[in-house]
């Protein structure tokens, strides 16, 4: 299917066949570094949940992505509500003309993509954040690359340590750690065993085959190591957040964005502990899942939209938690 298409549109005027990709890690890496203007991605890829975050680089690129349909003449072709894409999808049962056609008159309609997440200029932190001695945990999900954009965006170069876990196919670690370094002025690096988490930073655990637990301390460090799933993932939110519910009093945690309830009774632990814990709101998630487990249980002190989510982070690291200890 992929021969055809670039033997369809080379030489045409106006096109030029840049990169070929056999998989989204490919295909994310190679529309990475080549910045296209247009990607076709076959119908099947499109479909599969990490593609979140191949929809996350084409808007941060500003290139638009067609999917292909792949059938034999006389079968049913997609239907519109079945269309994972901005426009209707190529069919390569039609001729080398018909495609080209239609890929030329996806360029020159006007978009109908979806917003991109908001990418804010960093908030001014408030004096003394830096030094506050707080640590930052977030979990997240489906939709949770736009989320994740939207509140490390926001967050100043100095602001305290972060760990994040992110689920996400095998593969996408490298990825998502580059599109997120790439838009936030604090640095994003992957998840090592062993590593310390610095002010500025954010330590990313995403399509790993180990949970991301901390040490702590002074400073704290990170342990990256295999093991069961938890709360059906691996890595998972709830191994992050109860491995520092002994420094609970030292966290401010948020539940962004996701499917199930991963991550629901380490926010309660750590809440019970005196954390800080916020929530993300169900008008703003894609799925209103993982923060509706966590707001049922009583595991959110504070439920948030999207975008309010980064300015409370940095409040609470810097007026500390008075709420306190809950009762268990």
């Amino acid at each position: 299917m992929r021969m055809k298409l670039v033997k369809a549109i080379e030489g045409k005027p106006g096109m030029r066949v840049i990169g070929q990709a056999s998989d989204l890690p490919a295909t994310y890496t190679a529309a990475e570094a080549m910045e296209p203007a247009l990607v076709l991605v076959a119908r099947e890829l499109a479909l599969l949940p990490e593609f979140s975050l191949m929809r996350s680089l084409f808007r941060a690129l500003d290139a638009r992505w067609i999917t292909v349909d792949h059938r034999s003449i006389g079968q049913p072709g997609i239907s519109g509500g079945d269309q994972p894409g901005d426009f209707a999808p190529i069919d390569t049962a039609h001729s080398p003309e018909a495609i080209c056609a239609q890929i030329l008159a996806a360029m020159q309609s006007p978009s109908i993509r979806q917003p991109s997440p908001v990418v804010s200029a960093p908030l001014r932190a408030t004096t003394g954040v830096s030094r506050s001695g707080k640590l930052i945990l977030i979990g997240a999900s489906t939709g949770g690359v736009d989320a994740l954009l939207t509140v490390l965006s926001a967050l100043p170069k100095d602001c305290p340590p972060i760990a994040v876990v992110q689920h996400t196919g095998q593969g996408f670690s490298e990825s998502l750690i580059r599109l997120l370094d790439r838009r936030c002025a604090v640095t994003v690096v992957a998840a090592q065993d062993g590593m310390e988490l610095m002010t500025g930073h954010v330590v990313v655990a995403a399509g790993c085959p180990g949970h991301m637990r901390l040490k702590s301390g002074k400073p704290w460090r990170v342990d990256v190591e295999p093991g069961p799933h938890v709360t059906g993932h691996l890595p998972s939110v709830d191994a992050l957040f109860h491995s520092a519910v002994s420094s609970a009093n030292s966290v401010v945690a948020a539940l962004l964005t996701g499917m199930g309830r991963d991550g629901a009774e380490g926010l309660l632990a750590l809440r019970k502990g005196g954390a800080m814990t916020i929530g993300q709101d169900e008008s703003s998630s894609v799925v209103y899942g993982m923060p509706r487990a966590a707001w049922e249980i009583g595991a959110v002190r504070q439920q948030l939209a999207l975008g309010d989510i980064a300015a409370a982070i940095l409040k609470a690291c810097a007026q500390g938690n008075e709420e306190g200890r809950i009762a268990s």
